[in-house]
């Protein structure tokens, strides 16, 4: 009796290892589901701050597209010139807005930048704007069709 009563309180070396087996099973696929989840979660990452980058930009283009006066000297120009002095230019997938001698960046991981006169109705030019930006797995592209004038 004394037998049994010492062997019920406690765990043989066979038990022991056979649970540690069991336990390591069903761990062993946790190791690539973290893995893969830390990638997702790093691309997700990724793609909500090159949509907020897109938004950013485009709002600043757009500010400035619609504080622009439209007269009929501007209109008399080349619509590369409409925007003068604020200049857009990409440089190693970075989108800078140039105004004089200051330079502010826009957005970074640019693959493509247009700014296009769609049409023009009272006066005020439609001014297009298109931005795609990528970085690793993830991407981005953004629009805005903004009113040449419409802030004043």
């Amino acid at each position: 009796m004394s037998r049994h009563f010492l062997r019920s309180r406690g765990l043989s070396l066979a038990e022991l290892l056979l649970g540690l087996a069991i336990g390591a099973l069903v761990l062993a696929p946790l190791g690539p589901m973290l893995h893969s989840a830390g990638d997702a979660a790093r691309v997700a990452a990724d793609q909500v701050a090159l949509e907020r980058e897109a938004d950013f930009a485009l709002d600043r283009i757009a500010a400035r597209i619609r504080g622009t006066a439209v007269g009929p000297a501007l209109l008399d120009k080349p619509s590369s010139e409409w925007l003068k002095p604020a200049a857009y230019s990409i440089a190693d997938g970075v989108l800078t807005e140039q105004q004089g001698k200051d330079s502010y960046v826009l957005a970074e991981s640019v693959n493509s930048f247009s700014l296009t006169a769609a049409s023009t109705e009272a006066g005020q030019p439609l001014l297009t704007v298109r931005l795609d930006l990528a970085r690793g797995s993830a991407s981005t592209s953004a629009a805005a069709s903004v009113r040449m004038g419409s802030d004043l």
